[in-house]
This record gives structure tokens, C-alpha cells and sequence, in this order.
């Protein structure tokens, strides 16, 4: 048995306690090894080095690998010693064979969450649970130490847009660095907000396009109007209409539109199933 706060000695027994449940709260690193191993023996010294330095970042977890057959055989183990970084009940992360201390460092620093990461879990747990004041100041207070943290950013985001402060929600998503724009969740908060500052009275939009079919600014802002209310299916019917009377209109505005309704209904919805095909009938007859 091991004689330190940050490495122990696991097995079959006490795998998913010290190491799947234990890995929600600190990240462990599991090192399979045996000891007929002279690598193992080469590289264990060097990870116990590291977690006592590392003082509670990670936690060591001893797997001997030949009593554990069945752990090892789970976790897809071909070779030892065989090292895997548990966060959140999951492996994140690995490597196989006796690396030098300045690889496994490296590995480390890479792989582990730091405390910015951290503290944004925090946060986004105190916003699961409703609370909006903690998860604003846990936010806010990465982000006065990290003003890129894109994760910080955008819960700051979804912060206001649940407390209907819509300026201070686009300023903030306009932060995110270029990079970060693309994912799937900076795509959903800005169609978000970009349907929620058109959220007009939908009747008497309804009558202008009754009454002036052709006028395809009322069309489209009809179509924003149904969104923000969670009308998809109509909103794209208006969209899609828009598109066939004229593609060009307010340099493509339709075609825009509707694939802003896409990013906010998330991949695989059945509406994009539908809508998607339609919308390349109209594009490439």
C-alpha cells in the first residue's frame, strides 16, 4: 500500500469509488502496471514525483495489471505500463510506455483542467441549479483573469440571456476570439439572441403579409417574430418563401435566416431533416 495523500492503491473492488466517482471532484491519473515491468518501474516513481509535487491537481491510482485482468481487459490495456486521465467518470486522456519526466510533465499541464477550468464548472453548476448571481460572479471573475476563456464567455452569455439582459449578452458573445465562434454552442446563443431582438407582435406582421404578399422585409420579419416564439416550423415556412420569391433579397437574407434557425434547433432535429432538402430544392433548381 501506498503511503501518500495523492496516490493510492486500487482494484477491482474500489475502481468505480477511487476512481470513476472521485474523478467527478479531481482528476485521476490510472496507472496500470505489474510488477515483473521494468518499465513500470521506471516510469511509477516519476508519476508519484508528480502528484505529490502537484500537490491535490491529480490523484494517482496504482492498478496492478495482472491482478486486475478484467479492469485492464476493460479499458482496452495491450501494453504497460498504461497511464489514463479520468476526469468526470471518463478517460480524456493517455499514453503508453515509460515516458521522461518532461513528457509526462508536459502531458500533464496539457491534459489537466486549470483552475480558470475549474472555476467555470463551478459556475455553470451553480447556473444548472438557477442560481444566476453565483454563476455571473464565477464567471466574471475568470474571465478578469483569463478575458479569452471562451467557455467563461459564453456561460456569461447564456448568464444574461436568463435574466433578459440581451445588450449585455451580445457584448459579451462578441468577445469570443475568432476561433471560437464556430462551435456549436457560440452558433446557438447567437441565433438565439439575433431571433430574440426581433421578437415583434406576430399579428400584426401576419396582417402585413396578408395584405402585400410581395413585401419581403415584413415576411422576414414576420418569420423573426415566430422564431422568437418558438414557432420554428412557421418561421421557416416564411423564411423558405422569402428564398423562393427572391434569393438575392437583403443580400440573401432567406437562405441566412433559415440556417440560423438550424444552428439553433441543434443537429439531427427533425425540422432540419424536413426543411434542409427544400431549402436545396430552392438554391440549386
Amino acid at each position: 500500500m501506498t503511503d501518500s495523500r495523492w496516490v493510492v492503491d486500487v482494484d477491482g473492488d474500489s475502481f468505480a469509488g477511487e476512481v470513476l466517482e472521485r474523478s467527478r471532484r479531481t482528476p485521476v491519473l490510472v496507472d496500470f502496471w505489474a510488477a515483473w515491468c521494468g518499465p513500470c518501474r521506471t516510469l511509477g516513481p516519476i508519476l508519484a514525483k508528480l502528484a505529490e509535487e502537484m500537490q491535490g491537481r491529480f490523484v494517482l491510482a496504482k492498478i496492478d495489471s495482472d491482478r486486475n485482468q478484467d479492469l485492464a481487459r476493460h479499458y482496452g490495456v495491450r501494453g504497460i505500463p498504461a497511464v489514463m486521465l479520468f476526469i468526470d467518470g471518463q478517460v480524456t486522456n493517455e499514453f503508453t510506455g515509460a515516458l521522461p519526466e518532461s513528457r509526462v510533465r508536459k502531458f500533464l499541464e496539457e491534459s489537466l483542467p486549470s483552475g480558470a477550468d475549474k472555476a467555470v464548472t463551478h459556475a455553470l453548476n451553480a447556473l444548472s441549479r438557477g442560481d444566476r448571481n453565483e454563476a455571473e460572479a464565477g464567471f466574471a471573475a475568470v474571465l478578469t483573469e483569463s478575458p479569452e476563456h471562451a467557455e467563461a464567455l459564453l456561460g456569461l452569455t447564456r448568464v444574461y440571456m436568463e435574466s433578459n439582459r440581451m445588450a449585455e449578452a451580445s457584448a459579451t458573445l462578441a468577445r469570443l476570439a475568432a476561433r471560437d465562434r464556430d462551435g456549436a454552442e457560440a452558433k446557438l446563443l447567437a441565433a438565439r439572441l439575433a431571433f430574440a431582438a426581433a421578437a415583434a407582435d406576430v399579428a400584426p406582421l401576419t396582417a402585413r403579409v396578408e395584405a402585400a404578399p410581395a413585401d419581403l422585409a415584413a415576411r422576414m420579419a414576420l418569420g423573426e417574430a415566430l422564431v422568437a416564439r418558438e414557432r420554428y416550423e412557421d418561421g421557416l415556412e416564411q423564411f423558405l418563401e422569402v428564398v423562393r420569391r427572391n434569393r438575392a433579397f437583403d443580400e440573401d437574407a432567406g437562405r441566412k435566416a433559415v440556417l440560423r434557425v438550424f444552428d439553433l434547433l441543434g443537429p439531427g432535429h427533425p425540422l432540419i431533416t424536413r426543411f434542409r432538402p427544400r431549402l436545396s430544392a430552392l438554391l440549386f433548381s
